[in-house]
């Protein structure tokens, strides 16, 4: 009898420890166990490795895109910092405060190079308007290359951003991902942009001319806040 107990003692213990193995391979390697997420009730769901401060589950949006891949973006916030291009951020003296959010975000092509102090050293989003990308390809190596773990969101008109070969800014992202395999670039869908646009509209009464600058510096916060939620 005694014999059993142990027998059955050593089976719950090695039960649990490779149940504990498994979980921090998934944690740490992102590999895919669906019968072990599936015990946490969260099928499917792609968690932050280690090496980031907070363990989230990623959340998926649909309306931006990865060039290369074609899967949706995966992100979630907790602490944004949306840093402007702006003149007046020279001598804030903020940088380290920004550095200390979980995602900062940035506009098109602003430096950040001999401006840390300032700004911060850290980028993980950049929103970029289809008119700026020319200035993100003078300089490639350094915005797809030495900072390759940013993310960029490209926003554009839809003749600009269609896929079928007459897309011009299209056309330049897709060369762009060739060079660079491990630049993540993500473009929004015709149907984000529509909508994206629609609440810019109800919000200003705008929809043209130079209001459209103020929707490059608010579309990051819509994407910001839908990551919340």
């Amino acid at each position: 009898m005694a014999c059993i107990l142990k027998r059955k003692s050593v089976v719950a213990v090695s039960f649990i420890a490779a149940f504990l193995f498994l979980l921090i391979v998934r944690l740490v390697n992102e590999l895919n166990f669906p019968l072990l997420l599936n015990c946490f009730g969260q099928p499917g769901t792609k968690w932050i490795p280690f090496s980031y401060t907070f363990r989230r589950p990623l959340r998926t949006h649909y309306g931006y895109i990865n060039v290369r891949t074609q899967e949706p973006l995966q992100l979630d916030c907790d602490l944004c910092a949306i840093v402007s291009n702006s003149g007046q951020m020279v001598g804030q003296k903020v940088g380290n405060e920004i550095d200390q959010s979980s995602c900062i975000w940035r506009m098109n092509n602003a430096p950040t190079k001999g401006y840390e102090e300032d700004v911060g050293r850290m980028t993980m989003i950049r929103v970029v308007s289809h008119t700026s990308v020319p200035l993100l390809l003078k300089n490639p190596d350094y915005f797809f290359k030495e900072a390759n773990t940013t993310i960029y969101v490209i926003w554009g008109p839809f003749r600009n951003m269609r896929k079928d070969g007459n897309g011009i800014v299209y056309n330049m992202l897709k060369k762009t991902v060739d060079i660079y395999p491990s630049a993540q670039i993500y473009v929004t869908t015709e149907k984000r942009m529509s909508y994206c646009d629609g609440v810019f509209k109800k919000e200003t009464g705008k929809d043209s001319g130079p209001w459209k600058q103020i929707v490059l510096a608010l579309r990051p916060l819509w994407l910001c806040a839908s990551s919340q939620r």
